[in-house]
């Protein structure tokens, strides 16, 4: 979008295409608001689900699928544009304006920002692991549990508070669970042992170094210690860490962070830096429906605050 001065110009920047920052440029284009949303080329880190779920609408949908109709709903408006560019900088002049800088393109400069990029899962580098994450190794149950139903879950714990809860919440998706300690530094409290026991789950301890699967499809895994365990389903959590860009934004900008290193906001979802707002996963994981509420309020927000 080019102004009548001719610079590279436009209301918000919107950075990431998944459900946060498509939602805020359908509620910013329909407020007549022209807006610019940067969407990498490389691959979102849905792009191994074979389907959104619990999200009116959209169930079952691919994530491809999903944002193919979205912006179509969004263009009609004719006040947003879709640039398939990873934004690389982010920079506040003293008027408070800001330079979007993406691709080879010319710096956009607009009024408002919006990070919605989600985060970077740190996948390990386990044979047969990328081959079924996504099917049969699923991070959420919620959005994979009722496709797994019923099989063989291998819960995967790296922290006492998954021991603690996951266990007791899988049950509503089978009743055959075991539990891989995979991280030996911790240590769980007997009273955990002792729940798991009364409901016969057995715990298997040691790091995780192979994974059987057949087109997807786990069928075992063997830990450090040779053990093998029989499994059809790995519920597996993995660490997560910001985008690069998020990371030097939070140097540069002394952003504040959860206690889970994600972006915090306030309730508006803006940062510390006026104008500036995330949304979305880049706050700590959230699903579909819930970042897209996301988006929907730091839109609005930023249309209520927009003359004042």
């Amino acid at each position: 979008m080019t102004s009548s001065d001719g610079k590279n110009r436009a209301d918000v920047a919107i950075v990431g295409g998944g459900p946060a920052g498509l939602q805020a440029a359908m509620v910013l284009a329909r407020t007549r608001k022209r807006v610019v949303v940067f969407d990498a080329p490389s691959p979102p880190r849905n792009a191994a689900s074979h389907g959104v779920h619990n999200f009116m609408g959209v169930e079952g949908m691919l994530p491809r699928e999903i944002r193919e109709r979205v912006w179509e709903q969004i263009d009609r408006y004719e006040l947003a544009e879709l640039r398939h560019e990873e934004v690389t900088d982010l920079d506040i002049d003293e008027s408070g304006l800001f330079t979007v800088t993406a691709g080879d393109s010319e710096p956009l400069t607009v009024r408002r920002v919006i990070l919605a990029t989600g985060y970077r899962d740190l996948h390990p580098e386990i044979e047969g692991f990328h081959e079924a994450r996504g099917d049969t190794i699923i991070p959420c149950p919620f959005c994979d549990g009722y496709e797994n139903r019923d099989r063989i879950w291998g819960i995967v714990v790296n922290d006492p508070f998954e021991a603690m809860h996951f266990p007791a919440m899988a049950q509503n998706w089978t009743t055959r669970i075991k539990v891989i300690v995979n991280n030996t530094a911790i240590e769980l409290d007997s009273t955990v042992e002792q729940q798991l026991d009364e409901l016969g789950i057995p715990i298997h301890r040691g790091p995780i170094t192979q994974i059987e699967q057949r087109g997807g499809k786990v069928e075992a895994v063997t830990l450090a210690a040779g053990e093998r365990v029989e499994v059809e389903t790995l519920l597996w959590t993995p660490p997560d860490e910001p985008v690069d860009l998020v990371k030097r934004l939070i140097a540069r900008f002394n952003l504040e962070v959860n206690e889970m290193g994600h972006l915090a906001t306030d309730e508006t979802r803006q940062t510390r830096i006026e104008g500036l707002y995330a949304v979305g996963d880049v706050r700590g994981w959230t699903g579909a429906i819930e970042s897209a509420a996301e988006g929907s309020m730091a839109a609005s927000m930023i249309v209520h605050g927009w003359f004042s």
